[in-house]
């Protein structure tokens, strides 16, 4: 009896609770960052918490506490992606001052963020899911909670281009977004090369047609 009382009053301590949440945290990281090697490698549908344990070094069972299966580990790692996407695109408006300029940013962050991370851009097309490009989701609870994270920074580009004073953002954003995935794509698979262009000169070049200087 008395050793849970010393075993209560220590949880109860604000040291041991944040020393706990701490390695609680680096573990749960630790599980991330072994299934997102294993689902480059294997795919969602070839992975297995056996081989994200195999790859984090730990037991099946130390998964467990953190994710209840495969497809909730999937959702985290876009989930930190889709987060870290949105202060990518903030972080570029915000170094420009002009209108137009901070609209073009915006759009031409999302291209830039996805041509340095190009396996962050097939973890988003849920191109790890399985072969070929093709409708598909994750649970729906999953699914909604990753739609709103992407409609964030969809939202920083429409907001950016509607404070620019062009009509129909919404349709702007959705036309500048379309041409940054499918350059991505084109330049991904090698398929850019056979024009003999960059993609990164080409973005900027479709940006300023799309979102003129008044």
């Amino acid at each position: 009896m008395a050793s849970t009382t010393r075993a209560r009053r220590k949880s109860d301590d604000p040291k041991v609770r944040d020393r706990l949440e701490a390695i609680r945290d680096t573990k749960r990281q630790l599980v991330i960052d072994a299934a997102r090697r294993v689902f480059e490698t294997h795919g969602l549908e070839g992975a297995s918490i056996r081989l994200i344990a195999i790859e984090a070094g730990c037991t099946t069972g130390a998964v467990y506490p953190y994710f209840s299966g495969k497809e909730e580990i999937y959702a985290a790692i876009l989930g930190e992606s889709l987060a870290t996407l949105k202060q990518f695109i903030e972080q570029h408006v915000e170094e420009q001052r002009e209108p137009v300029d901070r609209a073009r940013a915006a759009v031409e962050a999302f291209y830039a963020y996805y041509e340095e991370r190009p396996t962050e851009l097939s973890l988003g097309l849920y191109l790890f899911r399985g072969p070929g490009v093709r409708p598909t989701g994750l649970k729906p609870d999953l699914d909604r909670t990753l739609n709103a994270q992407l409609r964030a920074s969809i939202d920083v580009i429409t907001a950016t281009i509607a404070n620019a004073g062009f009509d129909r953002a919404t349709a702007l954003a959705a036309d500048g977004v379309s041409h940054a995935i499918g350059l991505l794509i084109m330049e991904g698979t090698g398929r850019l090369k056979l024009f003999r262009e960059r993609g990164e000169k080409l973005m900027a070049e479709y940006l300023r047609r799309l979102l003129p200087d008044a």
